[in-house]
């Protein structure tokens, strides 16, 4: 005969995110409050209550599951009781080990109240294929989950666990992002050191110097108590190149939001992967910028051509932007010491023709001086063009382009018109799923072509964004090129922050003698324009 009175009974309760609200039947609260009235009808005593609210069933690192096991192990408890298998977890084959072979071994009976599983009795066959459904549900959710992340990422909404340093959450909209004005004006810094020529290891010096809260140190200073164990690791003001380079990389600072970084490749282990650049979903104009679009551009050039550090303090202005016009490799800088050791003869040369004289068959070299005055020259007479108002005259030049930018900015309404369509298409597939107006295979089958054609479009319209960046229209471009001349009107001199501003290149010709003459071609190719104006 049963001796109930002897059971010291464990009553054990969770519920992940996925599972409802407190108001559901499956809260915390309503688990406990049923499970205590069916031990104390079954007369069995209750040694404690154990409760695990936000952790997934398919983590069986749980702090009340732990502290329940180490009860066991030390013989406090030879009974546990649940809602049901799957507050139990929902991996079939971990919970199987322990309904089938933990407990067995350590004399503890189980009883899943709405599932009728009690292991006393031999009649419990249905168990197993309860944890295989139970164990169904979680990967179905897991995919379900997946998917509404995806469907968010191509809206463009902000779906991270935190926000990038210079931005917080839109008060107004959690699913947006608001610029941190404090922060941002940190960033902003950031990319004007950047252009004037200084490399992230070299940012990374000043803002240490001038101590600079980290990004994490900002953080915790506004509350987030996540980053206190870095900043207590690290300090405070203790900058990391990898932190600059992020963000010097980081395209969300142009207004864009970069998404599907990483993907879950296995629901039960939560183990990530890194996502292919070319698979990361990016919308366009998703929030305020904090920098211009073409500076965070001209940054990436200037990152990506970065020299080796330098061995001389003389401060080359061209540095990343002069090119040798025969076969397009960056033009190295050189000098010559006078016997005090000071440098009497800085000029610029391309050293690709001493690695492949077919490639460049002619000695492209310049002194410094020399193109420094006819650079200085030209960008004073463009300044003086865009005083007078004679630069805006060369808008016709471009026109012709104007259609076929038309033909684009149409191809890309409708592609975002369809984007929505496919939106609330996908919503109602939900639906009628979770409805079960739409079986399963039907609903994985449909929900599989919307998001290609999702997919594919997306890449279409980002391309069609890039293409209408780059033809846009040569009017707005000249008033963008006006506006950065702007802040150069009074030009004495070059400085390496004014020229990545205003030029895309300079390239650099070679030599040659005409009618008696030694001449070398320049040619500046301006930002926004494309060339000479």
């Amino acid at each position: 005969m049963e001796h109930k009175g002897l059971y010291r009974a464990a009553i054990y309760c969770r519920l992940s995110k996925d599972d409802g609200t407190d108001s559901d039947s499956t809260s915390i609260s309503t688990q406990k409050m049923m499970l205590e009235k069916y031990c104390h009808e079954q007369g069995f005593g209750i040694h404690n209550v154990y409760c695990d609210d936000g952790y997934s069933g398919l983590n069986y690192n749980r702090p009340d599951f732990n502290r329940l096991l180490t009860d066991i192990d030390e013989g406090k408890v030879n009974l546990v009781v649940t809602k049901d298998l799957s507050r139990l977890g929902r991996d079939y084959i971990q919970t199987g080990y322990y309904t089938e072979i933990y407990f067995a071994k350590k004399k503890v009976r189980y009883i899943a109240v709405h599932d009728n599983i009690d292991t006393i009795r031999q009649d419990n066959d249905i168990a197993p294929f309860r944890n295989i459904l139970n164990d169904l549900y979680a990967k179905d959710l897991s995919r379900k989950v997946k998917s509404a992340k995806r469907q968010r990422a191509y809206s463009g909404y902000y779906i991270s666990a935190q926000t990038p340093y210079g931005y917080k959450v839109d008060p107004t909209d959690k699913n947006r992002l608001a610029v941190d004005e404090e922060a941002a004006e940190v960033v902003k810094e950031m990319y004007r050191l950047a252009l004037s020529g200084c490399s992230t290891v070299q940012i990374t010096k000043m803002l240490t110097a001038k101590q600079v809260p980290t990004p994490s140190a900002y953080k915790v200073r506004n509350g987030d108590t996540r980053f206190v164990n870095n900043v207590e690791s690290s300090g405070e003001t203790s900058w990391r190149n990898a932190t600059v380079q992020g963000i010097l990389r980081n395209m969300v600072y142009m207004g864009d939001m970069e998404n599907h970084k990483y993907e879950v490749v296995n629901y039960k282990t939560k183990e990530y992967r890194k996502v292919p650049k070319d698979e990361h979903i990016i919308v366009q104009n998703t929030h305020e910028a904090i920098v211009s679009r073409e500076n965070w551009r001209r940054v990436q050039e200037l990152i990506t051509m970065r020299h080796r550090p330098k061995k001389h303090d003389f401060v080359n202005v061209f540095k990343s932007i002069a090119f040798c016009s025969e076969c397009g490799h960056r033009l190295t800088f050189a000098y010559r010491y006078n016997r005090k050791g000071e440098i009497t003869f800085p000029y610029l040369r391309c050293m690709h023709r001493y690695r492949n004289s077919n490639a460049c068959q002619n000695y492209h070299q310049i002194r410094y001086d020399d193109l420094y005055g006819e650079v200085l020259k030209r960008i004073k007479k463009l300044a003086k063009n865009v005083e007078n108002g004679t630069l805006a005259k060369s808008v016709n030049k471009m026109l012709s382009r104007q259609r076929q930018a038309d033909r684009q900015e149409a191809e890309k309404l409708k592609i975002t018109n369809r984007l929505a369509s496919l939106a609330k298409i996908t919503k109602q597939l939900y639906e009628d799923n979770a409805c079960g107006n739409l079986d399963a295979d039907s609903y994985r089958t449909f929900l599989s072509d919307y998001q290609d054609e999702q997919k594919r479009i997306s890449q279409r319209l980002q391309a069609i964004n890039a293409e209408l960046n780059k033809q846009n229209d040569y009017a707005e471009n000249i008033q963008k090129l006006s506006e950065v001349v702007q802040g150069f009107m009074d030009v004495k001199e070059l400085t390496a922050n004014m020229l990545n501003q205003l030029v895309e290149r300079v390239e650099v010709g070679h030599e040659v003698e005409i009618d008696g003459e030694k001449r070398q071609e320049i040619s500046i190719v301006y930002r926004f324009v494309g060339g000479e104006v």
